[in-house]
């Protein structure tokens, strides 16, 4: 493929969203994934659109469907494997690097579900801001827009007549193309829309934002600049003109800094421990700066459009008073890192994202896993040290292609998935109970306004309920005969959800195709309404096959 390179010498854009299962990023799945990618002057040069059927163990939230406008058929329909989607977007964001992986609201959302999906199918967590690729969130540049160029964008408001950023009521206000919130191809596009025009019409903060895409960017920033615009959202007066005090040794990404409006005399002689108690006071004469967050940070040179007539020389008079204080700079810093309380170790393989990268061999494993067939993964996945990643890999085996786990791996996988889907409310993920729960307040929320939609969700929670009441697994059972396996799998697909896809492993463990089951099954089995778990049919196959092996075995 034809690569372009932009002006600043790097490469294009990849602007994305997600729609979800719901809001944990660990116990829920991406069920669309919908990219566009451009050039640097924002030019589309391809298009992705992805959407994947749902993991066996994972249920969506009533309330996201509602929200998505996603159907139950339309995921039991998808054409890809979650697995399959996630090898496709690994497959989109390396083919394109070095690039700016861009999403709206993505820092705080997209991003944690991209990273949970790549660690729970073996590939690298890190992929968008690894192998020169960098992270940006356009809700962040929105905010940015709001505060040093407010005449560019338009911001809606409220009842309450507070300011939202909600990306349907922005692109509205604003006249971008937005045909469909909470699609994520619309969505794509509408965040590409609202791309176009800030570059056009607040260069400035284009340019100024897409420097703090990386963490280094960021540091670097801080290091060259004594004073410096700083801009959060989340308070009341969102800019200030701040001082760096210092970083959390703990956790280089966290930088704290002096509101410069205040005066910091009072506070240079405080304990740590009270120093503690400055960082939650309200007003917050310390803030936070988050380096891998793309910060709103600016130089003296681009104040904001209220507040920006602070008294400079009193600023550095105050800044230089912070630094001649390293006794107060040093008990920030200790307080930064004693801000979180040590935590229990997690009890799920999915809430140990972070703890730690694995190593080179296991690394090196998780690449041969994706590449050989499904019938030699097993073996790569015992040697693997990391447990983290060990369980992750059997588990995926079982959720992607059963056949090739001995009866009792099966068995044991069977009784996890059961326990996860009728697991009580207070578990960490999504069961039945809080499903049931959730369509109740969706239906009083809503009342005959998605009664439709509603009563869908309700017939696809009927038949889950029911799969488990019959105590069935993910697979109903597999033949073994000599080295040929053939799996018949209950996958959900006709109106009264009880279609059968049928597959032939051959000796390479790879699936071959329906008319083959027909050769090997007779055509008797297709028919929807075949008993596969009958101990009779079971007995009469395998005997069949004692005396008539397939043909070529």
């Amino acid at each position: 493929m034809a690569r372009w390179r932009n002006r600043e010498g790097g490469l294009g854009y990849i602007f994305y969203d997600t729609e979800t299962t719901g809001l944990d990023a660990g116990f829920g799945q991406i069920l669309q994934f919908a990219a566009l990618v451009t050039d640097d002057d924002l030019n589309v040069v391809e298009e992705v659109n992805l959407r994947c059927r749902l993991q066996t163990h994972v249920l969506p939230t009533p309330g996201a469907l509602v929200i998505t406008g996603i159907r139950p058929t339309e995921i039991e329909q998808a054409p890809l494997s979650h697995y399959e989607m996630i090898r496709a977007i690994r497959e989109l964001i390396e083919r394109h690097a070095p690039s700016a992986v861009v999403g709206f609201n993505s820092l705080g959302y997209d991003e944690a579900m991209l990273r949970q999906a790549f660690y729970q199918t073996l590939n690298p967590v890190y992929l968008t801001n690894t192998g020169g690729n960098t992270r940006m969130d356009m809700l962040r540049v929105a905010h940015a827009v709001s505060q040093y160029a407010p005449d560019v964008l338009v911001v809606p408001t409220t009842a309450e007549g507070r300011p939202t950023f909600k990306l349907a009521l922005l692109a509205a206000a604003n006249g971008l193309l937005h045909d469909r919130a909470h699609d994520a191809m619309s969505d794509s596009l509408a965040t590409l829309e609202l791309a176009r025009l800030v570059r056009n019409k607040a260069p400035a903060v284009w340019d100024a934002m897409r420097q703090m895409r990386s963490k280094q960017a960021a540091g670097d920033f801080i290091a060259r600049n004594d004073l410096f615009w700083f801009t959060d959202m989340a308070f009341g007066t969102p800019t200030i003109l701040a001082a760096k005090i210092a970083t959390n040794p703990d956790n280089p990404s966290e930088v704290a800094v002096f509101d410069l409006g205040h005066d910091p005399a009072s506070y240079l002689d405080m304990a740590c421990e009270s120093v503690q108690g400055l960082l939650k006071a309200s007003p917050r004469r310390v803030r936070i700066v988050k380096l891998n967050s793309q910060p709103i940070l600016m130089p003296l040179s681009m104040p904001p459009a209220s507040g920006g007539d602070a008294d400079i020389v009193l600023a550095h008079q105050r800044s230089q008073l912070i630094a001649d204080h390293p006794a107060f700079r040093q008990a920030v810093a200790k307080s930064l890192a004693l801000r979180y309380p040590e935590r229990d170790p997690a009890t799920y393989v999915e809430q140990r994202i972070y703890d730690g990268f694995p190593s080179r061999a296991d690394a090196n494993l998780m690449e041969r896993f994706h590449s050989i067939p499904w019938s030699e993964r097993p073996a790569v996945v015992a040697r693997l040290a990391d447990e983290r990643i060990r369980e992750l890999g059997e588990r995926l085996i079982y959720l992607e292609a059963p056949e090739v786990l001995s009866a009792d791996a099966r068995s044991k996988f069977d009784d996890w998935r059961r326990s996860r889907l009728t697991s009580d409310t207070a578990a960490p993920w999504f069961g039945l109970a809080a499903a049931w729960e959730d369509l109740a307040r969706q239906r009083t929320k809503l009342g005959e306004e998605s009664g439709e939609q509603l009563a869908e969700i309700e017939g696809y929670l009927n038949r889950v309920s029911q799969e488990i009441a019959d105590g069935a697994g993910q697979s109903r059972f597999v033949w073994t005969p000599g080295d040929v396996t053939v799996s018949l799998a209950e996958r959900s697909g006709t109106e009264d959800g009880t279609s059968n896809e049928m597959f032939y492993l051959d000796e390479n463990g790879q699936k071959q195709d329906r008319e083959l089951c027909e050769e090997l099954l007779g055509d008797d089995v297709m028919d929807p309404n075949f008993d596969f778990s009958d101990p009779e049919v079971v007995a009469y196959w395998n005997r069949v096959w004692a005396e008539e092996p397939p043909e070529g075995e």
